[in-house]
């Protein structure tokens, strides 16, 4: 898999380099739109992610004090309920900041191809 992201920048890289100003240009306009709109939706998922994951633990009566640091590992001892809470505002979270990503790739890619 990571062959194939690997192969699929440098074709990217290279046709970018090969269209010119233009598409070097789109390259960077649609990264930071991608990194904008990822971290505009991703930050506040995670917020109220972190938010209900400690309000259903809190339910539960067993938070331990650093749990924010590895919440994933929490995901397993909640109730079917409170997991139809958290797992959502969990996945718009980790979509927000695949997009930031992908953003950030494609500046990395406009960069590469000047």
């Amino acid at each position: 898999m990571v062959e194939i992201l690997l192969a699929a920048a440098v074709a990217l890289v290279l046709l970018a380099a090969a269209a010119g100003d233009g598409v070097v240009r789109l390259l960077y306009v649609s990264g930071a739109g991608a990194v904008a709109l990822g971290l505009a939706a991703g930050i506040p998922a995670g917020i109220l992610y972190h938010v209900k994951l400690f309000r259903a633990l809190a339910s539960l009566g067993t938070i331990d004090p650093r749990w924010w640091w590895h919440p994933t590992r929490l995901h397993g001892s909640l109730p079917a309920a409170g997991r139809c809470a958290v797992m959502p505002w969990f996945r718009a979270g980790a979509a927000g900041f695949l997009l930031a990503m992908a953003g950030c790739a494609l500046i990395l890619a406009a960069v590469l191809a000047q």
